[in-house]
């Protein structure tokens, strides 16, 4: 596998003999490297050895491996060089969606709640397989936060026997907030694999979008174990009253 500062020290070496294109042999661009040494008279080369010099010294681990290592692209495609040690918390916390989560539900009866869950599982499915085709790491990092803030909130609806309001505010956000996100980040896919110009921006927008997104479902999972406290405190005091009314208290 290739790596980042053996390529700052080839293109310093190039530099050094005159812009022979050193680098170019070492990523493999055989074809380049050829031209380098065949223009190295002209002058050209040389300065595009102190461009990808300058490139090389900016450019991070991960874009590195984007661009020049096959090798990494295959695993990232895998999920092998996916994690971060967030990821690792947040996969401890929570367990993953899995066939056995959608089969559960449609093996219960078929009511207007879990016909919702399923909508959810659904769709957080989408996100995760969504976010496998997306190569740049710090996008899909935050998706991965998104997707498994909205697993938790699936979760909790799940688990609440009492979901009338937290089932509301899953189906709310399935009618439109979940299935936009999922266009947006499938957006941000075909824009980086695509060489459309000016997509930067759109990019930066969508950045954004999913941020925002991210937020609000944080404060929907906070609603929702607000509104449990608030269960709790009330079964709290009925419990102290029953107790009281029997003279145990």
């Amino acid at each position: 596998m290739r790596k980042r500062i053996k390529a700052i020290i080839c293109s310093a070496l190039s530099l050094i003999f005159g812009g022979i294109g050193i680098q170019k042999f070492y990523l493999g661009q055989t074809k380049r490297g050829l031209l380098y040494i065949l223009f190295c008279w002209t002058g050209i080369p040389y300065l595009l050895c102190i461009v990808d010099l300058l490139r090389f010294i900016f450019m991070s681990e991960e874009q590195f491996d984007l661009i020049y290592n096959k090798e990494y692209l295959e695993n990232l495609n895998n999920n092998e060089n996916h994690k971060s040690k967030f990821d690792d918390v947040i996969d401890a916390e929570y367990s993953y969606v899995d066939k056995d989560d959608i089969d559960d539900i449609k093996n219960n009866e078929d009511s207007k709640e879990n016909i919702i869950i399923e909508k959810a599982l659904e769709y957080h499915k989408s996100i995760e397989d969504a976010c496998n085709n997306i190569y740049d790491y710090d996008f899909a990092s935050k998706v991965k936060q998104l997707n498994s803030i909205f697993k938790c909130i699936i979760d909790k609806v799940r688990d609440d026997d009492k979901n009338d309001n937290s089932i509301k505010k899953l189906d709310k956000m399935l009618e439109y907030n979940i299935p936009t996100t999922l266009k947006l980040i499938n957006s941000y896919a075909d824009l980086s694999s695509s060489n459309i110009l000016n997509s930067n921006n759109i990019k930066y927008e969508i950045i954004e979008s999913i941020e925002a997104v991210t937020k609000y479902l944080n404060n929907v999972l906070e609603n929702i174990q607000k509104d449990d406290i608030m269960d709790i405190t009330s079964d709290i005091d009925v419990l102290k009253a029953n107790l009281k009314k029997d003279g145990y208290v």
